[in-house]
Parts: structure tokens; C-alpha cells; sequence
């Protein structure tokens, strides 16, 4: 019986993915050092401290707001291009 492997995603298959999605992959590397490197493991569980830290209630302040969503947008493209170089 043939098994066949999963293939990687793509950095554009995973931009499509939500950030939330992307977080719990990182963590999932981050929690399984051994399957990946010490050093991904280690940006993996950066790149997840840092999506926490932007998790804040909407601010009134229009401009802070659109600063957050921006900070967000980019952590999520170094994060599926983080995933598709590691996965």
C-alpha cells in the first residue's frame, strides 16, 4: 500500500489561512522542537508572543487602530512565510 505524503503548503496556500490558523501552527512547531530546529522553534514561539501582544479591544482612536491592523497584516505574511520555509 502506497502512503501518500502530505505536501507542503505554499507561503500563497498559507497567507489564505486566517492568522489565528497560522498562530496555532507556529505553536505547534514551537511545541515539537525535535520534528523542526531549536531555532524554529524558538521564532515559531516569538512570532506567536508577538501575535499575542497585538491582541487588543478595538481602539477608538481610528489611527492607533489602522497601526494595529497594519502590525497584524505584516506579522501575518512573515508568519506563513516562516511556515512555508519550516513545514
Amino acid at each position: 500500500m502506497e502512503v501518500k505524503q502530505k505536501a507542503m503548503p505554499t507561503k500563497d496556500e498559507l497567507e489564505k489561512k486566517s492568522l489565528t490558523e497560522l498562530v496555532v501552527m507556529c505553536e505547534r512547531v514551537a511545541n515539537h522542537p525535535a520534528n523542526y530546529t531549536e531555532t524554529g522553534a524558538a521564532e515559531a514561539s516569538e512570532l506567536k508572543r508577538e501575535w499575542v501582544s497585538l491582541q487588543t479591544p478595538p481602539n477608538p482612536d481610528l489611527a492607533k487602530q489602522r497601526e494595529t491592523e497594519a502590525q497584524l497584516a505584516a506579522l501575518k505574511k512573515r508568519v506563513a512565510e516562516f511556515l512555508a520555509g519550516i513545514l
